[in-house]
């Protein structure tokens, strides 16, 4: 059965079920009036139960049902429903589950601002990268860059604010945009509490975990276009390499005690050949420089065999080729230009820290340029030494 907020009485007249109708005047209406679906045309039922919210149904194998890109959970009509309130406070002209016939397309609003109409999609459900990037893609051949807003994972609802570690897997970063500050951020919304969790100045530390600080923001003081995350200060960001720096003397401690190919093991055997022991590698090995989420390994895991690469071919930072780069991460799944360009940037940290001396270069040096590479990073700023 395929359920909507949105209909037409018989007249034409359109109707539409934000968090303002009473149930006791839908019950009383619902007994006098016809609805039907504003796409096909088809009958359908206004529902008003005790639990879930009212919504209109059509009947089952309803042939209108392809035009909706997904099941319509409860919590995917509440978020198109308090979505839809939001943008009628701010006095924003929005449709609830417009029909796009030249893409046979539903986004779950169609807002209007500064001239622009804005395809909002609030997404509940897990659908595959191919999918999303066409849907994008199609509102974009129309001139429309939609906004995709994901409901907040449960287990982070109840998380409090701050900088904390956390996981999403590859389908939430689907949707990391830098629309809302100089590095990634997650947006999304819970329909329950009615609040935005912003998850913003995201730091790869390992696998899909990350460093980032939680924010929250109730929908009725919620702006548009949204509002952006506070910028995190310096010492906020000594925290965030003190925690960068906690992750990786774990991992280090993982790749040995937990590894099982041994010498075999492309880490272990770089460290093996470059005469360094994994536990005490050097701080300028593991750096978290921008764009370090192009690779799907650990800093320290890639950086290695950098300077492995370095060693052999008897290169210095300042004089590799970047067709040498672009055969380097031939070895990586992902995007190999974003990876070069990381690449790039580590090798300009080591140039910074003179690495030809790296012998007697002091803790203290090499902990202050990571400070000034997140520096850099989240404030995008040019910070003096």
């Amino acid at each position: 059965m395929i359920d909507i907020l949105t209909a037409n009485l018989t007249d034409g007249t359109p109707v539409v079920l934000d968090d303002t109708v009473k149930r006791e005047h839908l019950r009383t209406w619902r007994t006098h009036q016809q609805f039907n679906c504003p796409q096909c045309g088809e009958r359908v039922l206004l529902k008003v139960g005790s639990i879930r919210i009212p919504h209109f149904a059509h009947e089952v194998d309803s042939a209108c049902s392809a035009s909706f890109s997904e099941g319509e959970s409860v919590s995917h009509l509440q978020g198109k429903q308090l979505l839809y309130s939001f943008f009628q406070r701010l006095e924003k002209p929005s449709v609830l589950e417009p029909y796009l016939p030249e893409l046979a397309q539903r986004p779950d609003l169609l807002v209007q601002h500064d001239g622009e109409s804005i395809p909002i999609e609030f997404q509940c459900s897990r659908l595959p990268e191919e999918v999303k990037n066409s849907r994008t893609e199609g509102y974009r051949s129309l001139g429309m860059e939609p906004l995709w807003i994901l409901q907040t994972p449960e287990k982070y609802r109840e998380r409090p604010e701050g900088m904390g570690i956390y996981s999403f897997s590859a389908f939430y970063q689907l949707f990391f945009t830098t629309s809302l500050s100089p590095e990634h951020t997650l947006l999304t919304l819970s329909p329950d509490t009615k609040q935005f969790h912003y998850f913003s100045h995201l730091l790869p530390i390992d696998g899909n975990r990350f460093i980032a600080i939680h924010r929250k923001l109730p929908t009725e003081i919620q702006t548009f276009p949204f509002a952006r995350p506070k910028l995190p200060d310096k010492e906020i960001l000594l925290h965030y390499y003190k925690s960068y720096k906690i992750h990786r003397t774990t991992y280090l401690q993982r790749s040995i005690f937990l590894n099982r190919r041994g010498i075999q093991d492309p880490f272990l055997r770089h460290c093996y050949e470059l005469k360094l022991r994994p536990a005490e590698l050097p701080l300028w090995i593991g750096v978290p420089v921008k764009g370090n989420r192009a690779f799907s390994v650990h800093d320290c895991e890639w950086q290695l065999a950098l300077i492995y690469l370095l060693r052999r071919f008897e290169l210095t930072p300042s004089k590799v080729p970047v067709q040498r780069l672009h055969k380097f991460v031939h070895a990586y799944t992902g995007c190999s230009e974003l990876q070069v360009e990381s690449c790039v940037r580590y090798l300009q940290f080591l140039q910074r820290i003179e690495w030809k001396k790296k012998d007697s270069i002091p803790n203290e040096r090499i902990e202050k340029e990571i400070v000034h590479i997140l520096l850099e990073r989240f404030l995008a700023i040019q910070i003096e030494n």
